[in-house]
């Protein structure tokens, strides 16, 4: 196949894995950069093969120039944008380019622009398809630089070629479906010379690319290319990516799917990512086993408790009056498990009046491992790193916290309160915050009039004993079933404009009307509802389950599955039967979930096919690029390679630079001789011992040096003969021009080494000089064209002369140099 061909196919692939890298990076915007990639492949066929569609240079400037204005709207549109925008410019420029006729300059471009479509794609992609992908498109790119410069050597040496290719910029302003060139039937071809490796191209490029030997080389280039990266990557010192994504407006640098905020017209679509948030491990406390539930763990993030019907905002509240302290241990016979969690740091957490806001099951309690600036709200059941408000502090990439386990039972729905019931703050907070019905009750009777009927209606259907009250725990529950089970509610994360009733609070317009939302809706009518009947509520949200791998053991704990369920508080009187007061003595959190999307879901481990398998594995494997390439911060490079390094490999050397620990050696050797140094800083015994240390140590150095002079010559030759030049090298060549050259003779820049040496010979045939050195000096030009130009190897006895020629010479010019001194 002809070079040209082979480039054009090169270049083609190129620009196509270019436009697969914005495909992957956009997402669900990847319909234009999978055109393209068809589009590269159609090129080669239609223009470099047939010549049927071809766009003159100055057609294909206009068209660069209506693409430009074209993407100008589009990036100033909104920040979210702009790198969209630049991907579509990228990828209007590269079809432009494909479909015309190749010259050096449209390769060039075409490269260029594929290098750009990659780096593009490195701001919206982080994922370990990104990476997988850099791979080939290393080796395209090298292959397709090798073509390139062998397609430049055959135009630099063919006139006639070079003639053909300057003259591509002539062609017509637009062609289409233009015959290809043919052949006449005299054989001579009417079109221009088709440029191959035959002919003008210089010998050894033909050889390398006929024989497969520049696919090789780029093998090896692209083998040690990877091996180099990745030593650069993690060896070389990096800065904190910083707020290098807020200046492109794009995923990088987003904050969680978790809001600590619920505005129910317009929270749906955070539940539709599949962006990373955290990787959440529980293990055994003594063991280290693996847990796995066949229940989804929630992992707390904030509690609200104030809604706003005017905004339809729920909101936490005023943090300030709550204390906050440090994360306690835990109590004692309490079922505990290590909960150990890796955040993704590309997106940032919300933050707290205290610092950073972290995730976890709750209540949460330290360990020997977990960080001391953890701090627990223990009123709203907040766990934040303190930080100072004015930091822009992220998450800590992990952290590790104890918990309680109690998945099956009555005990796994409740959280004991660790407030005084005679606190009087957080009694307000109880019998205020948590049971106001949001504005007055007399406005409130008619802004949730039908959740309040509804509500009523549900309290009246418990069963109860004579003139009994249902219990508080009792009405929770049947409420809850309501839901869930009673109510004909429908889980959808859009609600269709024409059931809405834009006149009632969203709310009210939930239960009473379509009954059809997402997680907030539930969560919010069932707290509503609650406080309607004095009973304590807050909205919670956080995270529910994840994914989990059997793989890594983890919970992969992603944007959708951002969640928002119940808690009530109920005292110890309204703690439900069997459960001992003396394990809650200041009452409890019951959780409630009313979703009913959301109930929880068996395990899938022992029931995952193959394809469960290598979707684990893969998401293994891209948590480790995560983790080791993408969250590859400065931090990270310093706790998980510089600082192992230092302890492994300096640590053990330390002694041989510290002062103290010579000056100890010398000390204890001294004593071991009978002569005890003081603690002084200066001892007369002291100095005169050095200073005779230092003049043994010249006396030493300067014998060595006369020996080494004097026998240099003898233990140059054993050395010579103990290790003998090998015949695959041919350095013993130039080692004959530097002495010869000390003796006088240059070899010009005009003259071979054949003809150098045979100057040489002459010149001292004509004085009568150095005899000795001719038969040398004609065999190692001999052996030296032998190895160089003739890829043979030297016969033993050969590579055995070769030291003694080299030796002789030596001799040789050493005498005439001391002849002419």
């Amino acid at each position: 196949m002809k070079v040209e061909r082979l480039l054009q196919i090169s270049v083609a692939l190129l620009a196509a894995l270019g436009s697969l890298f914005l495909a992957f990076g956009q997402g669900g915007n990847s319909a234009l950069p999978l055109l393209a990639t068809i589009g590269a492949f159609l090129s080669v066929y239609l223009t470099d093969i047939k010549g049927w569609i071809t766009l003159n240079r100055n057609l294909a400037n206009f068209a660069a120039l209506i693409a430009v204005v074209f993407s100008f709207f589009d990036f100033w549109d909104d920040g979210s944008s702009k790198l969209v925008a630049i991907a579509k410019l990228l990828i209007y420029l590269q079809v432009v380019l494909l479909f015309q006729p190749k010259t050096t300059r449209v390769y060039w471009h075409l490269a260029v622009l594929s290098l750009l479509q990659v780096v593009v794609a490195a701001a919206l992609d982080f994922g370990v398809t990104f990476g997988l992908m850099l791979i080939p498109y290393m080796f395209t790119a090298l292959t397709t630089l090798c073509l390139f410069f062998v397609y430049r050597e055959t135009l630099r040496v063919d006139p006639e070629l070079k003639a053909a290719h300057d003259a591509v910029e002539n062609r017509p302003l637009f062609s289409f479906m233009a015959k290809k060139p043919v052949e006449s039937n005299d054989s001579t071809v009417v079109s221009a010379p088709v440029i191959s490796l035959s002919g003008q191209l210089p010998g050894n490029l033909a050889s390398v690319f006929s024989s497969g030997k520049m696919f090789a080389q780029v093998l090896k280039m692209g083998f040690f290319t990877l091996c180099a990266t990745v030593v650069l990557f993690y060896c070389f010192p990096r800065f904190d990516q910083g707020q290098l994504s807020q200046s492109f407006g794009g995923e990088f640098g987003a904050t969680t799917g978790f809001k600590d905020q619920i505005s129910l017209n317009d929270m749906g679509h955070i539940l539709q990512s599949d962006r990373f948030v955290m990787r959440v491990r529980l293990s055994d406390l003594n063991t280290g086993t693996i847990i796995d539930t066949e229940y989804e763990p929630y992992f707390r993030g904030t509690s609200l408790s104030t809604y706003f019907p005017n905004s339809k905002t729920w909101i936490v509240g005023n943090l300030k009056n709550y204390q906050v302290s440090e994360l306690k241990p835990p109590p004692l016979k309490t079922n505990l498990v290590r909960q150990q969690i890796a955040t993704n740091q590309s997106i940032h957490f919300d933050r707290t009046n205290e610092g950073v806001l972290l995730f976890s099951i709750y209540p949460a309690y330290s360990s020997l491992n977990t960080a001391r600036d953890i701090v627990d709200n223990q009123t709203l059941g907040i766990v934040s790193m303190a930080t100072d408000a004015q930091a822009q502090v992220r998450q800590p990439d992990q952290y590790e916290m104890l918990v309680p386990w109690n998945p099956f039972g009555a005990d796994a729905d409740l959280i004991p309160c660790r407030h005084p019931l005679r606190d009087r703050q957080f009694h307000h907070y109880v019998q205020n915050d948590l049971t106001q019905v949001p504005l007055d009750k007399e406005f409130a009777d008619t802004l949730f009039h039908g959740l309040t009927e509804t509500a009523d209606e549900l309290v009246a259907d418990i069963p109860v004993n004579g003139d009994e009250k249902p219990t508080q725990f009792a009405i929770a529950q049947r409420m809850e079933r309501h839901f869930v089970l009673d109510g004909n509610y429908t889980y959808s994360l859009h609600v269709p404009v024409h059931m809405k009733n834009t006149r009632l609070d969203p709310i009210e317009d939930f239960v009473v009307n379509h009954r059809t939302g997402h997680c907030e809706f539930f969560a919010s009518a069932l707290a509503i509802m609650l406080r309607t009947q004095k009973i304590p509520a807050r909205v919670v949200v956080g995270y529910k389950g994840g994914e989990f791998n059997s793989v890594g053991g983890y919970y992969a704990v992603k944007q959708k599955h951002a969640h928002a369920w119940v808690e009530c508080f109920l005292s110890p009187d309204n703690l439900p039967v069997g459960i001992s007061k003396e394990d809650y003595p200041n009452g409890a959190w019951l959780r409630l979930d009313p979703t009913p999307a959301s109930r929880p879901s068996p395990n899938r481990k022992d029931s995952g096919t193959i394809f469960d398998t290598f979707l684990d594995w893969f998401d293994y494997v891209e948590l480790a690029w995560r983790d080791y390439v993408v969250g590859m911060n400065s931090e990270r490079q310093e706790k998980d390679i510089y600082k192992p390094l230092t302890d492994n490999l300096v640590k053990p050397f330390e002694g041989w630079v510290s002062r103290e620990q010579w000056s100890k050696f010398f000390r204890d050797s001294l004593a071991s001789m009978g002569i005890h140094m003081s603690d002084e800083w200066f001892s007369g015994f002291a100095s005169i011992f050095t200073m005779l240390v230092l003049l043994l140590l010249v006396v030493i150095f300067e014998l060595i040096r006369t020996l080494f002079r004097r026998y240099w010559t003898s233990i140059k030759r054993l050395f010579l003969r103990w290790f003998p030049s090998k015949s695959h090298r041919t350095g013993f060549y130039f080692k004959v021009e530097k002495l010869l050259s000390k003796a006088g003779w240059q070899r010009k820049e005009s003259d071979t080494p054949r003809e150098f040496i045979t100057s040489v010979i002459a010149d001292c045939k004509t004085r009568g000089i150095a005899s000795e050195m001719l038969s040398p000096l004609s065999d190692l030009t001999d052996w030296y064209y032998q190895i160089r130009y003739g890829s043979k190897d030297l016969a033993p006895a050969q590579q055995d002369a070769i030291s003694e020629h080299l030796l002789l010479i030596e001799q040789q010019t050493l005498a005439m140099r001391k002849i002419k001194r």
